[in-house]
C-alpha cells in the first residue's frame, strides 16, 4: 500500500448539518469507515466533502474521538467554483481536494435524484465526474438512487455510475432501478448506515403513553416551490392537526412534537420554526429541543412509545431504537426502505391516498403498537444486524483493494 497515508473523503454529508438526517449520514459513515480501517489495520486520514465548514475537527462515537478535516462542496463544472480552486486554494482546500485516494460518495442519503430541483441534482453528479476525470476510486454509499423525472438527468446519471467502482443501494426499489443500467459485478444492496449511530435514550415518565410527531417544515410549506412540490394527495397541514386534536384529546398520551431538521436560516425547511407555531395550539403538547446534533435526536426519540413522522431520518431513528413507527412518506425512499427492504407493511402514503387514510394508518398502528414493536425487533435483529455486518464486509474489500 506504500508508505504514503492515504487519503479517504465521504463526499455529500456534512456532520454539521441541521437536518439532522443528513448529519446522522455524516456520524454514521465516518464511524463506520473509522471502524473498517482499525479492524483491518489501515492507517488514512478522513475528510469530510460538502460541508458548511472547513478546517479540522472531530466527534466523539462511542467514547472514540474520531479526527477529520472538513471541505466546502462545490459544483465543479461551474466556472465559479473552478475560479475559486484556481485563485483562493488555500480557502477553497485546493491541494486537499486533489489529495483523495478514495471517494464514498452518501449523496445526502437521497439527493442522488432531481426531485429537489435541478441545482441539486449537478451539484451531486458534478463531483461524481470530477472525481472520474482525476481518476479517482469512487463508491456510492448505501443511499436512495433516483428517481429521475427527466429523461436527461438519467442517462447523465448512470454514465457517471458505470465509472465508479460500487453502487450500493438502501433499499430494494433503488438497486432493483440501477440493476436495469448496470453491470451486477457492481452493485450491492445494503441498508441506511444511520442504523449504525449510536445513541443514548432518554426515559420518559412510565404514567403516559409517549407518543411523537415529527411535523415537516418542508411538507408543511409545499415543498421548496411552495406548492406542493412533492405532488401529495394528503392535505399534510389537515393531517398534522388532526393527529394533534386527536392525540392531544387522549388523558393516557403525551405528545411530543420532535424536530428533525433544525437550521435557523433556512425556514422553509425548519420544523422547529414551524412546530413552535403550531404547539402554542396545543399547550399540553411538548416541544423536543431544537438538537444540537443527531445522536441527541435519536436518544429522544428513542425513550417514545409510539413515533409518526415526515422526515425518513426521524423515522429511521424511531424504528433503530425499537419504537413503533407508522412514517408518513412523501416519496418512493420510504417505501423502499420501510416495504421492501425492512419488510414492514405500517406506512401511511401521503402521495397516493388522503390525509383521512394516512390518519388511519396511523392509528391502526398505534391501536396495534405491540404488534408493531415486536415487527421493528425482527426486522433489527434478522434484517439491520446482518446487512450492517455485510456492509462492513464489502468496505473493507473496497479499501484493500483500492489503496
Amino acid at each position: 500500500m506504500g508508505n504514503k497515508k492515504k487519503q479517504i473523503a465521504i463526499v455529500w454529508a456534512n456532520p454539521y448539518n441541521k437536518n439532522l438526517g443528513v448529519g446522522a449520514l455524516a456520524y454514521s459513515a465516518l464511524a463506520l469507515l473509522n471502524d473498517v480501517l482499525q479492524e483491518d489495520n489501515i492507517e488514512a486520514d478522513l475528510h469530510f466533502f460538502g460541508t458548511s465548514q472547513v478546517g479540522q475537527d472531530h466527534i466523539e462515537v462511542n467514547g472514540k474521538k474520531i479526527h477529520f478535516s472538513t471541505v466546502y462542496g462545490m459544483n465543479f463544472f461551474k466556472l465559479k467554483s473552478l475560479i475559486k480552486l484556481v485563485l483562493f486554494p488555500n480557502r477553497f482546500k485546493t491541494s486537499r481536494i486533489l489529495s483523495y485516494d478514495l471517494i464514498f460518495d452518501i449523496a445526502e442519503g437521497d439527493s442522488f435524484t432531481d426531485i429537489y430541483g435541478d441545482k441539486r441534482f449537478w451539484n451531486i453528479l458534478n463531483s461524481k465526474r470530477f472525481f472520474s476525470l482525476l481518476g479517482r476510486k469512487q463508491v456510492l454509499l448505501p443511499q436512495t438512487i433516483g428517481p429521475f423525472n427527466k429523461e436527461v438527468h438519467e442517462k447523465a446519471a448512470f454514465k457517471a455510475m458505470q465509472k465508479l467502482e460500487m453502487v450500493i443501494s438502501r433499499d430494494r426499489q433503488s438497486y432493483a432501478y440501477t440493476q436495469k443500467f448496470l453491470p451486477e459485478s457492481m452493485l450491492a444492496e445494503s441498508i441506511d448506515v444511520a442504523f449504525y449511530m449510536p445513541y443514548d435514550r432518554q426515559f420518559f415518565s412510565t404514567d403516559k403513553i409517549h407518543v411523537g410527531l415529527n411535523i415537516s417544515g418542508l411538507l408543511w410549506n409545499g415543498g421548496y416551490t411552495k406548492d406542493n412540490q412533492f405532488n401529495l394527495q394528503s392535505d399534510y397541514k389537515k393531517l398534522i392537526l388532526n393527529f394533534l386534536d386527536y392525540f392531544t384529546a387522549l388523558d393516557s398520551v403525551q405528545v411530543h412534537i420532535v424536530p428533525h431538521v433544525v437550521p435557523k436560516d433556512h425556514p422553509v425547511e425548519d420544523d422547529y420554526q414551524v412546530s413552535e407555531a403550531i404547539i402554542k395550539d396545543y399547550p399540553q403538547a411538548i416541544l423536543a429541543p431544537r438538537f444540537e446534533n443527531p445522536i441527541e435526536a435519536k436518544g429522544y426519540i428513542g425513550g417514545l412509545d409510539f413515533f409518526s413522522g415526515g422526515r425518513m431520518h426521524s423515522c429511521i431513528a424511531a424504528y433503530a431504537t425499537g419504537v413503533p413507527v407508522v412514517p408518513m412518506a412523501y416519496s418512493r425512499k420510504f417505501n423502499g426502505l420501510f416495504v421492501d427492504t425492512l419488510a414492514y407493511n405500517y406506512m401511511g402514503d401521503c402521495v397516493n391516498t388522503d390525509e383521512q387514510q394516512v390518519m388511519n394508518e396511523i392509528l391502526d398502528g398505534f391501536n396495534d403498537r405491540e404488534t408493531l414493536k415486536a415487527a421493528v425487533q425482527k426486522g433489527l435483529s434478522e434484517i439491520v444486524a446482518p446487512r450492517l455486518t455485510e456492509l462492513k464486509k464489502i468496505l473493507s474489500l473496497v479499501v484493500k483493494k483500492s489503496l
